[in-house]
């Protein structure tokens, strides 16, 4: 039998690997782990080819070596340095005997490359290792506080995972370009400190706030606020510092125009409603987030929301006919407007 067990979570797929591995060998004395980076093929098939102690079924668990069939590897092949095929596992899928379990796992991958995925057999397994989000991360966290030997209540849980993933910790956005899946290991540390920082009270927003780092989507928030409140001078420095951290441009002109689309809704909606109401009632992942929204159109000119949403729509027509051509100038078209709104206003 053969299982191909991908993250993107880290610490559940090796959960998931741990689980499979007792399933087929519950001693573990038949089980053996490879470093999937560094091993021969050839070596591998001999490996998975054999029986253990006494014909009894093996467990091979090979470790990072799906990426390598994923992509070619240059420096691999003839002395001038030219790249190599990516590494065809067929043969190795064929090698195994039913009687033992080879599990291939690269948890730093989401999904399974479509060249292992075309070579596996009918009867192999795909594990995919999501983390929980939403009301199962909350109970996931509070049950972690438990283990550490401390009490984290549901809002307090719900409130670091807030304060951690600001945007993708209730669910999966609609374009997986920009999901941030919330990290277990990271998450479990983060608790232990809470607890021990806390003890022997249960931890409060209070200690998260002090002892938890903000997410890296809270920046981009920082910059789209000073976007909208026509703040350029603050953008212009959140923005270098987003770009210095790798931030993808496409994404940052992304958030900034869903902003606009926001921001347009809470003004439609008049100020009677309750902004995250107007969030619930759009099917937003995060519905709170409109609060946020709200605080930014505060003092803004009667008509800014509307001019926003139309400069939003102005630069996204210019980069689909090719006007706007490198992936900054989206944004710089979209401060541009901010400024010719509201003034530049600085820091």
């Amino acid at each position: 039998m053969i299982a191909l067990v991908v993250g993107p979570d880290a610490a559940t797929a090796r959960e998931r690997v741990a689980a499979l591995a007792r399933r087929h060998d519950p001693a573990g004395s038949n089980t053996s782990h490879v470093d999937g980076r560094t091993v021969a093929l050839p070596s591998l098939i001999s490996q998975v080819g054999s029986v253990g102690f006494f014909a009894e079924g093996r467990v091979v668990v090979v470790h990072d070596l799906m990426a390598r069939a994923s992509r070619v590897r240059a420096g691999a092949g003839d002395d001038d340095g030219a790249a190599a095929p990516a590494l065809d596992l067929a043969p190795l899928f064929v090698a195994v005997p039913p009687a033992n379990l080879v599990i291939l796992v690269d948890q730093d991958l989401a999904g399974v490359p479509a060249a292992v995925r075309r070579a596996l057999p009918a009867d192999g397994e795909i594990v995919v290792c999501e983390p929980p989000r939403g009301a199962q991360l909350v109970a996931w966290l509070q049950r972690a506080a438990r283990e550490a030997g401390g009490d984290l209540s549901a809002p307090a849980a719900r409130h670091l995972a807030g304060w951690v993933y600001p945007q993708t910790w209730s669910a999966r956005p609609n374009n997986p370009r920009y999901d941030r899946p919330p990290d277990l290991d990271r998450l479990r540390n983060e608790v232990e400190k809470l607890v021990a920082y806390a003890h022997p009270d249960g931890v409060t927003p209070r200690h998260i706030e002090a002892m938890v780092a903000r997410g890296d989507e809270d920046q981009i928030f920082r910059f789209g606020d000073a976007v909208a409140r026509g703040q350029v001078g603050a953008a212009v420095v959140e923005l270098a510092r987003l770009l210095d951290a790798g931030e993808e441009p496409f994404r940052i002109t992304a958030q900034l125009s869903q902003q606009a689309e926001l921001a347009a809704v809470l003004a439609a909606a008049g100020p009677g409603r309750e902004p995250a109401a107007v969030g619930k009632d759009l099917g937003l992942p995060n519905p709170s987030r409109m609060a946020g929204v709200a605080a930014a159109r505060r003092g803004r000119p009667a008509d800014a929301d509307l001019r926003a949403l139309a400069g939003a729509l102005e630069v996204d027509r210019a980069t689909k006919r090719g006007e706007l051509r490198r992936p900054e100038d989206g944004i710089y078209a979209l401060l541009a407007h901010a400024g010719g709104g509201h003034g530049t206003g600085g820091a």
